[in-house]
């Protein structure tokens, strides 16, 4: 019950310019349990993350809201189970040199059996961060972003949208879950694509990005560049 926020700019740009967005998602959302951004700096990923919500993180907001980048990605965390918060649940997941960071909104049901096949490679209890490590797995192993996208979501099942943020090549926002839309669109310059507020209309624009241009929905089982023309269809819809 998460939501997952992705924002490309043309040109180096601060944190505060997208932080409007992240607390308007936060507050109609059903986050407040954890968030965390996500973002490029001199060739790696970089992350921020708390474990309790960005209104109650005064320290964590001024911190990020100086960053510059051109690529962020923010989760704000509702749990699946609320005995599983902490900051190793807390997302984005980010890989140890920096390669890349990974945010999963939804729940992965396949993701407990699967866990014993990451053993020492687990942090916390959440089932999304098992997602992360398989993710890390096939893409170690030479598979395609998109396409290893679809396959953790067809392996472990559930409910997903995926955020993933390399430190070189296109950000990518994978749509798994009819529950919560996502939405690819631009506004202030900005490529963005972020879910719906887990409202099956278009309420997302009016609470949190009015003025956003060229709303395009993401279909289900389709991974989309976010600050590229292309958009690359990884499979049918997935479904559990």
């Amino acid at each position: 019950m998460c939501e997952l926020l992705l924002a490309v700019w043309p040109e180096p740009t601060s944190f505060e310019a997208s932080l409007p967005w992240v607390e308007s998602l936060e507050r109609f959302g059903l986050g407040g349990y954890g968030w965390g951004v996500a973002w490029r700096e001199e060739g790696e990923v970089r992350t921020y993350r708390h474990p309790s919500s960005l209104a109650q993180d005064p320290e964590g907001r001024a911190r990020t809201a100086a960053v510059r980048s051109t690529h962020f990605m923010v989760h704000l965390r509702r749990p699946s189970k609320l005995t599983q918060i902490s900051l190793a649940d807390t997302q984005p997941f980010r890989t140890e040199g920096g390669e890349f960071a990974f945010a999963h909104n939804g729940r992965l049901d396949g993701a407990e059996g699967a866990r014993a096949d990451f053993a020492g490679l687990l942090h916390g209890r959440a089932d999304s961060e098992v997602g992360f490590r398989l993710l890390q797995r096939l893409l170690s192993n030479g598979g395609a972003a998109d396409a290893a996208l679809l396959e953790v979501h067809r392996r472990l099942g559930g409910t997903a949208n995926f955020g993933y943020l390399p430190s070189r090549g296109p950000a990518l926002a994978y749509a798994g879950s009819a529950m919560n839309a996502m939405w690819r669109f631009e506004v202030a310059e900005a490529q963005v694509a972020a879910t719906a507020l887990h409202s099956g209309d278009q309420a997302v624009f009016d609470l949190c990005f009015a003025g956003a241009k060229h709303r395009r929905l993401i279909p289900v089982g389709s991974t989309v560049a976010i600050g590229e023309h292309q958009v690359a269809t990884s499979g049918p819809p997935v479904r559990g």
